[in-house]
């Protein structure tokens, strides 16, 4: 379709770039001369592509750039999920930055008073809640990271983008059980056993770019690796795609 490809076009050469929102259907009818049923439905396409989202009362983002071509890159949940045949979505409860203290200077091998960013997020497939995601990462990592929305964007792509490659991402699973707010938000009962997953995300020199702590509904924890979980034993293949 003639409007689809000329949209592809100005995402490809960045006249839309990475993170932006692309103008609205109308706007774009305007630009195009066309119906705002012919640009809705190009855009239906580029979201069928991944190469756009649309984010409900926000607008429609460009997701794709040359960046998804690499030769190397790490599944995460929201990909897999949707290979699965889900519809992933997330919901941002809090952001914020803090010094490191004893616990993240540890695992991250920086000073106690190196400022860090923390973003806690609730993930949706299908509108249905199914885990809770506890993210660190040294705050200077990501360039502008106040202004990035993460319901929209993946970690990994910003990333990407900052010049930060991923090498290894080592998973801990563990079992436990959910109380107070979490069991509320991931809509279970007091007590019900859930999945406990740390995640640790290592660069080629071998430095931690990420540590995750994850609550997650046991049927959706294989989705967080290429790993399956068959009678209390943890399967894990390579996240390595090439």
């Amino acid at each position: 379709m003639e409007i689809t490809n000329r949209i592809r076009e100005k995402i490809q050469d960045k006249s839309y770039p990475y993170g932006s929102a692309i103008p609205s259907e109308r706007e774009l009818a305007q630009q195009f001369h066309v119906s705002r049923n012919m640009v809705r439905s190009a855009v239906d396409s580029l979201i069928e592509e991944s190469m756009l989202k649309r984010v409900h009362g926000k607008g429609t983002y460009v997701t794709k750039t040359d960046i998804d071509d690499t030769a190397v890159h790490f599944k995460g949940m929201s990909e897999l999920l949707k290979e699965a045949g889900f519809k992933p979505s997330s919901k941002v409860l809090t952001t914020l930055t803090r010094k490191a203290k004893f616990k993240y200077s540890n695992l991250f091998h920086v000073e106690e008073d190196t400022e860090m960013f923390q973003i806690i997020r609730l993930r949706l497939g299908n509108d249905l809640p199914i885990s809770i995601e506890n993210t660190t990462i040294p705050y200077h990592s990501i360039k502008h990271i106040d202004d990035i929305d993460f319901q929209v964007y993946s970690l990994y792509d910003m990333f990407a983008i900052n010049g930060i490659s991923i090498q290894n991402i080592e998973h801990i699973f563990s079992s436990t059980r959910i109380h107070g707010a979490y069991a509320k938000l991931l809509n279970r009962e007091e007590g019900t056993p859930i999945i406990n997953i740390k995640i640790t995300s290592y660069t080629k020199t071998h430095q931690v770019a990420e540590y995750t702590e994850v609550i997650v509904a046991p049927a959706f924890s294989k989705y967080y690796t290429d790993g399956i979980i068959k009678n209390g034993v943890f399967n894990l293949t390579s996240q390595l795609i090439t």
